[in-house]
């Protein structure tokens, strides 16, 4: 592909996304487009496609909250996961909010290269959840998804199976059995 805009709002709807946030450079050379993207576990996951003529294309999510401390270990399990999964990482913004990025190859970029690199931070984000949840909710505490549905079902589908492909097996985290405390035991509230 050339210096020339591809289709993204196109290939967007297509894909079964509504542009939440849009910007773009009066001289056509660069756009950026919001979509919000929910994987089987996490939700709500905001992802920014960002082109520019020359340059490329790439995706990043927010992937916590502003202004959040990250703890060292999950810091580290992020940096991590920069060698774990091929073609995502993790940076941090100028204000230490964590991203997860990934850059779309200018060459074969069409509405297939960017489902999948949509669905890639999904994943990614999916299977992190747990790990990294000091830096996705405030104080840890991940919001009950259990009830929701993806609202992009379809998008997932049709290349979950073959981004995961591309990555390490994974099972999702064993829930954490509350073991008693030790007064609790002692008192015989076990």
């Amino acid at each position: 592909m050339s210096d020339e805009t591809p289709p993204i709002d196109r290939w967007l709807g297509e894909l079964g996304l509504e542009i939440v946030g849009s910007a773009a450079d009066p001289s056509g050379r660069a756009l950026s487009r919001d979509v919000v993207l929910d994987g089987h576990r996490r939700f709500d996951l905001r992802i920014t496609v960002a082109w520019v003529a020359g340059v490329g294309c790439s995706l990043w999510a927010y992937y916590g909250l502003e202004a959040m401390e990250i703890p060292k270990r999950t810091y580290a399990r992020m940096l991590r996961a920069n060698f774990d999964y091929p073609f995502v990482k993790f940076a941090m913004t100028d204000d230490d909010r964590p991203m997860l990025m990934t850059e779309l190859p200018t060459a074969a970029l069409d509405r297939h290269e960017l489902g999948r690199g949509l669905v890639r931070l999904s994943v990614v984000a999916d299977r992190l959840m747990e790990e990294t949840a000091t830096a996705v909710a405030d104080r840890g505490v991940l919001p009950d998804w259990s009830a929701r549905a993806s609202r992009n079902q379809e998008l997932m589908t049709a290349y979950r199976t073959e981004v995961e492909s591309t990555m390490p097996d994974w099972e999702p985290p064993r829930p954490r059995v509350r073991r008693p405390s030790i007064l609790s035991r002692l008192l015989g509230r076990a």
